[in-house]
């Protein structure tokens, strides 16, 4: 089972893609502060210039639950408690508590109540978070889900410059499904996908479409990037880890995507081509550029070369690092 903290590290990964909430969950805790103090001083003033037999205290309320919902409950109760101090210091609470022997009782019922509603509000909260996250987030590897990924490229359907489209699907998955149990396989999918985290930058999608396919989106410096890109990849996913039984070997479709290209939908399908194609041939990986043509996307290839220097932070800087240099030459692991 996936811990609390392991489930915060995860999200926090997740920010940078700027998927947001209906706008009750959109207020900053620093925007909230300024809105109860805000809040706060108004009702308070007038309070301050109206009848004693006004009674503010559902204004107050209503404050409370603010904070409750954008900030947290101990927040809440703080405030709430404030007020309560701030009243019974300045003898104003006398009416709402009344005099004799059920004042005191009367007061306590109705802290309580305060407190039972705050406390309620805050775990409303915390419970909406958790599920709005869990419809967006794969539980198992902690990439996005299908559905939260176009969501994220809808945002940025608009995009400029080069981006490249990995389709990516491990070997042999179901063979050890089959023959080692169905958690061996799961830790082979952990694995892979933080093998992915490790390798990408903090700002590149990376999604779970199902089973054992995954796609990343990424923007790129220029076309040239994209076989450094694919390189980098390549080498971290298929031939690093030899013959640990929790890795497995993967296709690679790398689509890279040129400036005002916005058919995710068409580009998915050629991605996901691609990868078949790498994996029909045991390349490994694929990279192809792509046009679209008489409404559907057509494929230019770009070969790259496997061997190549090891360097750890190709694909972070690979979209700062400009170069005029063609595509590499192919050797035989690849496919034109």
């Amino acid at each position: 089972m996936t811990s609390r903290r392991q489930t915060e590290r995860r999200w926090a990964r997740h920010d940078v893609h700027g998927l947001q909430h209906s706008y009750l969950f959109r207020v900053s805790p620093r925007m909230a502060w300024a809105i109860v103090v805000a809040m706060l001083a108004l009702v308070a003033s007038i309070e301050a210039n109206s009848s004693p037999a006004m009674w503010f205290g559902p204004i107050y309320l209503a404050i409370m639950a603010f904070a409750a919902w954008s900030l947290n409950s101990l927040v809440a109760v703080a405030i709430g408690l404030g007020i309560l101090g701030a009243r019974l210091a300045t003898g104003e609470l006398a009416v709402a508590a009344s005099t004799g022997p059920a004042g005191t009782p009367n007061l306590a019922v109705r802290v309580l109540g305060i407190m039972i509603v705050v406390l309620v509000i805050g775990a409303a909260r915390k419970a909406c978070e958790r599920e709005w996250r869990a419809a967006r987030i794969d539980s198992l590897t902690g990439a996005w889900n299908r559905s939260a990924f176009f969501e994220i490229l809808r945002k940025n359907q608009h995009r400029g410059g080069w981006h490249a489209l990995i389709y990516a699907d491990l070997d042999g998955l179901k063979r050890v499904n089959d023959e080692e149990g169905h958690a061996q396989g799961d830790e082979n999918l952990k694995v892979f996908a933080e093998t992915v985290r490790k390798t990408i930058r903090k700002g590149d999608v990376f999604a779970r479409m199902g089973g054992d396919e995954f796609v990343i989106f990424m923007k790129l410096k220029d076309k040239d990037a994209g076989t450094a890109v694919a390189n980098r990849l390549d080498t971290a996913l298929n031939t690093e880890f030899g013959e640990s039984r929790f890795h497995l070997s993967c296709s690679l479709g790398i689509l890279l995507l040129p400036e005002g290209s916005t058919s995710i939908d068409g580009e998915l399908r050629a991605a996901d081509e691609l990868m078949y194609m790498a994996k029909k041939s045991r390349s490994g990986v694929l990279v192809s550029t792509a046009c679209e043509s008489g409404g559907r996307i057509e494929f230019s290839p770009c070969p790259i070369a496997k061997e190549v220097p090891r360097d750890d932070t190709v694909v972070r800087q690979a979209d700062r690092a400009h170069t005029s240099e063609p595509c590499m030459t192919p050797d035989t692991h690849a496919v034109a």
